[in-house]
């Protein structure tokens, strides 16, 4: 059969493509009609700009033309192969799929079926709540931390919500955006901070009595954010780089990190497997149900709904107009 899907064919340039995808799925595989899609502002958007680390790294093949972009999906079950039975045809069901109309997804890879009573916009987000989940799980924040969190996009926003449930004391969101600071409120995080025109250490000094935060998070993936992150942790304090930093930081590695006992700990979400092997829950089917339960707030994020047929305005929007533009879904069964 034929399908559609978007393409980074170079920088700034969104494109529609088909291609083949056989009619009937394999053993342990499903094939699935595509409904709606989450763009992400992180690495998408990184991608899009080609500003994402390792484009000029011959060996690194993630970054590169073209591009095939999206990971937070759900669908409609068309078919399913020999030895699938958690799901059936018809359903609706989460998975990380790219921003196609239709996938086959393989055995091993997450397909939930949509909890009931959730509304199948909100279900994407659980995708990105897994990448933030990572951040709390490696911190190992305890009932009575106070927490920073540099940006609130959707993943740091997520991030700083995750922290609250798992047990701190204070959660501080930071950003240049106001209007992002007024959906991290929204979100229920405790203080806001705009780094725009407040001075973020003094403010988290104050916050804290004067000790510092003992979990940060980093989730801007700007370089330069990275060392304003570890000098807001208090004396043994845990720095969390949770968004892709997209180049180098220099740091005073003394003053910075060893005379203070500052750990600084690597977030990417490939992470999460190392956090499963406790014995945790089930990292998606977590996130799905957290936000079907309201525990997780994701509808203050969602401010675009659009056709696949306008990516490049999704993608342009995010680029450019940051107060306006966050958590951008795209309906896959509007194509040209």
């Amino acid at each position: 059969m034929k399908a559609r899907q978007l393409v980074f064919s170079s920088k700034h340039k969104v494109e529609t493509v088909e291609f083949d995808l056989p009619d009937k799925p394999g053993t342990g595989e499903v094939l699935l009609e595509s409904t709606y899609s989450l763009v992400s502002p992180g690495t998408e958007l990184a991608m899009f700009t080609e500003s994402h680390i390792g484009f000029s790294v011959p060996d690194f093949a993630y970054a590169k033309f073209p591009f095939y972009p999206g990971y937070a999906s759900i669908g409609r079950v068309l078919l399913t192969g020999e030895g699938v039975d958690h799901v059936k045809e018809g359903d609706a069901v989460y998975t990380r799929g790219k921003h196609a109309s239709h996938a086959i997804i393989p055995a091993g890879r997450p397909l939930l079926k949509l909890p009931d009573g959730l509304p199948p916009e909100r279900a994407p987000f659980a995708v990105l709540a897994w990448i933030s989940l990572t951040a709390v799980r490696l911190s190992e924040v305890r009932l009575g931390h106070t927490v920073a969190v540099f940006g609130q996009g959707m993943i740091g926003n997520l991030a700083a919500q995750l922290m609250r449930l798992a047990g701190a004391r204070q959660v501080i969101g930071i950003d240049l955006v106001q209007e992002r600071l007024a959906i991290s409120s929204q979100c229920g995080i405790d203080t806001q901070i705009n780094a725009s025109t407040e001075n973020v250490q003094e403010r988290i000094l104050e916050l804290t009595n004067g000790t510092g935060c003992q979990v940060v998070v980093e989730a801007t993936g700007n370089p330069e954010v990275a060392p304003q992150v570890v000098k807001a942790a208090a004396r043994m304090g845990k720095a969390i780089l949770l968004g892709s930093p997209r180049g180098n930081a220099e740091m005073s590695l003394y003053f910075g990190l060893h005379s203070p006992g500052v750990s600084v700990i690597g977030a990417h979400g490939s992470r999460q497997a190392d956090a499963e092997r406790y014995g945790d829950p089930e990292p998606h089917e977590l996130m799905l149900d957290f936000i079907a339960n309201e525990r997780l707030i994701v509808s203050p994020m969602q401010t675009h709904t659009l056709p696949v047929s306008e990516a490049e305005l999704a993608y342009c929007g995010l680029r450019d107009e940051k107060d306006a533009f966050l958590g951008v879904l795209l309906d896959l069964r509007q194509w040209r």
